[in-house]
């Protein structure tokens, strides 16, 4: 595991690709609790997702997968033909009358997966060590 830290408190560690079924498992247990959210405001037309993947290809062909972990609203609607449009709201609650949303213990977390090569970083260093301790399961 490689290791380091930035003067704005970012920790990034480079590992394996088991790391990610890890982080996966953490968020399989929340997901109960995202739908059962989701389906309380679902008549509001927004929707909350825990994590947001993106995706960027390199001018070599390669692709970076990008995963940030936190809360992220939208907000859904369709379009004349009946296709379902996911539109981005943001981070904060849309609507202050909606209920407070799940935490999400991953939250300030990203994951760049390159290859071989799984980055993560986490937005400080006492998410990191919490994070990291249940990832290693002490």
């Amino acid at each position: 595991m490689f290791t380091s830290s930035t003067r704005r408190g970012k920790v990034t560690i480079r590992e394996s690709k088991s790391i990610l079924v890890k982080l996966n498992l953490i968020i399989g247990e929340l997901l109960p609790v995202f739908y059962e959210y989701n389906n309380k405001i679902k008549h509001t037309g927004f929707y909350l997702k825990p994590v947001h993947i993106s995706t960027r290809r390199l001018q070599d062909g390669a692709v970076i997968k990008y995963y940030y972990y936190g809360r992220y609203w939208y907000r859904l609607e369709r379009d004349p033909a009946g296709k379902l449009k996911w539109i981005y709201v943001g981070k904060d609650k849309p609507l202050h009358e909606l209920p407070d949303p799940p935490h999400n213990p991953l939250e300030g977390v990203v994951v760049k997966k390159y290859s071989d090569t799984i980055e993560i970083v986490f937005a400080g260093e006492e998410l990191f060590r919490e994070i990291y301790n249940r990832l290693l399961g002490k």
